[in-house]
């Protein structure tokens, strides 16, 4: 009896020594690996770092076991093979485990950074998205400046043809009147048929100098009309502003003021709706909260950027809230302005910001 307790006694200290050890390699690196907040580069190197030691641990376990077989083997009695099966069963769990809690850091670190990269491969389509626009805004201004060139090309030339057909009225003019003149000095005789066929001729000029030259002059002003139109569609288009706030009475308000200026205005109060609408419109102004609850202003602004790097962000807010996101967005906001905000300070705030991208 005395000799089975103590074969039963060294067995259980045999298990939590093994349990013991296994929590003295892997307490600090489960605890590392269950904080969200951990960098994943970080857990990723600190499981790479903690496999030789992962992969000891499971060696010695399996050595335990095979010796805690043979032994069972070589058991004759039944009473000792009794904790020696617990032994082996605990082992054999702890093996179980082992393994299990390798499988699923493994799938949590892939999923992390699965997570990750789709993250990053959102930001550089959001980024790529933004850089387009302003291509696009490029190609734009590219394309009507080389449309107006081509307009002016043909109004320097319906120009050169207007002054030709104003010079050929002026000398048909010119020859009417010294065929006038001629008449009146010599007075009426042969050579009379000469200064009538020099008044015919100047006469005929002028008709056909008038009957081309004022179609000409139409044509000119018709192109002028054109590129004034082209013009203003680009350069004087209707300014757009994008009011964002998660308190309806504000986004309301807003909408309405601001609207009184002729602007197109349009309010939200999701950052993820307002987020969709930025990847389908440009706005030259956006005006946001900065406490919300679906989305910080910070991630809300780092949107804006990758999206429309010229669009210009005005901040409203608590001002508890406003001196430390101003300091850690400082260059990035064209202007803030504290809550309850005034309208008229905003509204000046606003036509700044368009006159300087120069949509107004």
């Amino acid at each position: 009896m005395k000799e089975d307790k103590d074969n039963t006694e060294s067995q259980e200290a045999q298990v939590t020594g093994l349990s013991q050890k296994r929590n003295a390699v892997y307490k600090p690196l489960d605890l590392a690996m269950a904080k969200k907040g951990f960098d994943i580069g970080k857990r990723s190197i600190l499981a790479e770092k903690s496999a030789p030691f992962r992969q000891s641990y499971l060696e010695e376990l399996k050595r335990d076991l095979d010796e805690i077989t043979e032994e069972i083997i070589k058991t004759e009695s039944l009473k000792g093979i009794l904790p020696m099966l617990t032994t082996k069963y605990a082992i054999e769990r702890n093996i179980l485990a082992h393994e299990r809690n390798l499988m699923s850091e493994e799938q949590s670190l892939l999923s992390e950074k699965r997570s990750r990269l789709s993250q990053e491969r959102t930001e550089l389509s959001e980024i790529r998205s933004g850089l387009s626009r302003i291509r696009t805004q490029a190609s734009q201004r590219s394309t009507f400046l080389s449309e107006k060139r081509s307009l002016m090309s043909q109004q320097r030339t319906f120009l050169a043809k207007a002054r030709t057909e104003l010079a050929f009225i002026r000398t048909g003019v010119a020859l009417v009147a010294l065929a006038s003149g001629l008449m009146r000095y010599f007075g009426f005789n042969w050579w009379t048929v000469i200064d009538v066929s020099i008044a015919v001729i100047g006469s005929v000029m002028v008709i056909s100098g008038i009957y081309y030259y004022l179609p000409t002059r139409k044509k000119e002003g018709s192109l002028i009309d054109v590129m004034r139109q082209k013009e203003d569609e680009l350069m004087h288009r209707k300014p757009r502003i994008m009011v964002l706030d998660d308190d309806v009475s504000v986004c309301d308000s807003l909408k309405i003021y601001l609207g009184k200026a002729k602007w197109e205005v349009e309010a939200f109060t999701s950052p993820y709706v307002a987020r969709h609408r930025l990847e389908a419109a440009q706005f030259d102004v956006v005006i946001t909260d900065f406490l919300m609850e679906e989305m910080t202003g910070t991630e809300f602004l780092r949107h804006i950027r990758r999206l429309s790097p010229g669009t210009h962000v005005i901040l409203i807010s608590r001002m508890e809230m406003m001196d430390e996101f101003v300091k850690s967005v400082k260059g990035e906001l064209f202007d803030h302005h504290p809550k309850p905000v005034n309208v008229k300070r905003l509204k000046e705030s606003v036509h700044r910001a368009l006159e300087e991208r120069m949509v107004i």
